[in-house]
């Protein structure tokens, strides 16, 4: 269960790029969480919180009466999302810890994870040690996304070209790019019987939070993507890629189908 893999690294940039990805899927994960049965008086766990987003959304869920505790190997998410919770009233704290450091899993009602497990070489194993640790009856969620499912209904070759090498990468590193879609098959390796929804967003030429959330992912992605040759910085232009795609976008109109989110939900 190695989490310092992730890919994506701590900077704070990487942690301004978490809280734009938290807002492009804010509604999905509170779609999710409702249905799997996050609510009032609960106590909430979530596994790498990263900048707290996914944990203030339960807190608002569990409310006054619940609470919510996020962890994350990184001490400047840890900080970022502290002061946020601060600033909004909202019952959440934070802690530094690695998730197979941790040692107070059957404390919760529930477990939490959005975009956890595709950093893991082995998803089903992650998801048993968890699994082994709570109490029984309480629900383990994980929330991911399947990478191959984003397209445009017309011509739009750059998100093409760096969709297409940010799947590569994964693969090229022994992670699953469409996490979302093996869910199923994930939490029956582990034992468990999940349930399974789904939620895909669809964008315009008008909406740049889609060409801000590509471009910033690219940008966090860079260095490993370079090192296994796809793409050179040069080639990348990352301070003008989402104006270029902005500019793309406008060139044919199309509907632009991101990443399918989906969520799955099992009793341990």
């Amino acid at each position: 269960m190695a989490s310092e893999g992730y890919v994506l690294g701590h900077s704070e940039r990487e942690l301004a790029r978490l809280e734009k990805q938290a807002g492009f899927y804010a509604e999905a994960t509170r779609d999710g969480l409702v249905k799997a049965g996050i609510g009032p008086g609960m106590t909430v766990l979530d596994l790498g919180c990263g900048v707290g987003d996914v944990s203030l959304i339960a807190a608002e869920l569990v409310g006054p009466e619940g609470s919510v505790t996020g962890i994350d190997i990184s001490e400047g998410a840890v900080a970022t999302s502290t002061a946020r919770a601060r600033q909004r009233g909202l019952g959440a704290s934070f802690e530094q810890s690695r998730i197979e450091d941790f040692a107070r899993f059957a404390d919760f009602d529930a477990v939490i994870g959005r975009f956890i497990l595709v950093h893991f070489p082995d998803p089903s194993a992650a998801l048993r040690s968890v699994a082994g640790k709570l109490r029984t009856g309480t629900p383990l969620v994980s929330m991911e996304m399947d990478m191959s499912t984003a397209m445009a209904t017309a011509p739009f070759p750059l998100m093409d070209l760096h969709m297409g090498n940010i799947r590569t990468m994964y693969g090229s590193i022994g992670l699953s790019p469409d996490m979302g879609a093996k869910l199923r098959a994930t939490y029956r390796a582990a034992g468990l019987d999940p349930t399974i929804t789904g939620f895909t967003r669809v964008g315009h030429k008008d909406e740049p939070a889609g060409f801000e959330f590509l471009a910033e992912s690219v940008r966090s992605l860079l260095p490993t993507m370079q090192k296994l040759g796809l793409i050179t910085a040069e080639a990348a232009d990352i301070e003008t890629l989402a104006d270029r795609l902005a500019v793309e976008a406008a060139a044919t109109d199309p509907a632009i189908f991101y990443p399918r989110f989906v969520v799955a939900w099992a009793r341990a």
